[in-house]
């Protein structure tokens, strides 16, 4: 399973990222390409600790969904509704030019790992706590899904 803990994977994601450009459609959704470079990098700020979100999760969320989303399960296209802390427009990080959010993305990609070196665990805003695997595998299914959303 796909991990950006792994040194492959990072690099794999980090040659998609290179490769947006501004004037990508979207297959889905209603974020431009700069929106969702900002919105990925917000979800690996929730990761480093560095943006705080408050928690939705609930038991099914905690443990049924969790378990299928880790081992197999895709999310659906345009129809999760993120929290508002990663909300363009509502609470998440406003883009500034395209180059410079990438290079912010791209960096976070990078040093995803540093943050679990004093924090083993990390407090998903739906699923709960995560050990450093756990969102280091949600990390790439969400950045998976929204480089595919702009067809890369």
């Amino acid at each position: 399973m796909k991990n950006i803990m792994d040194d492959s994977i990072k690099s794999e994601v980090i040659n998609r990222i290179e490769k947006i450009n501004a004037a990508a459609p979207a297959k889905w959704g209603k974020m431009n390409a700069g929106e969702m470079i900002c919105h990925c990098a917000d979800q690996l700020r929730l990761a480093n600790g560095t943006k705080q979100s408050k928690f939705i999760g609930n038991f099914m969320l905690t443990t049924v969904f969790k378990w299928l989303i880790l081992t197999f399960m895709k999310a659906p296209k345009g129809k999760i509704e993120t929290v508002k802390e990663l909300k363009q427009g509502k609470g998440g990080t406003n883009p500034t030019t395209l180059d410079n959010d990438k290079k912010t993305l791209i960096d976070l990609v990078r040093n995803f790992d540093e943050s679990f070196k004093t924090n083993k665990t990390v407090i998903h805003p739906a699923f709960g706590k995560m050990n450093h695997w756990q969102y280091g595998r949600i990390a790439y299914l969400h950045l998976d899904h929204h480089l595919n959303q702009f067809g890369i």
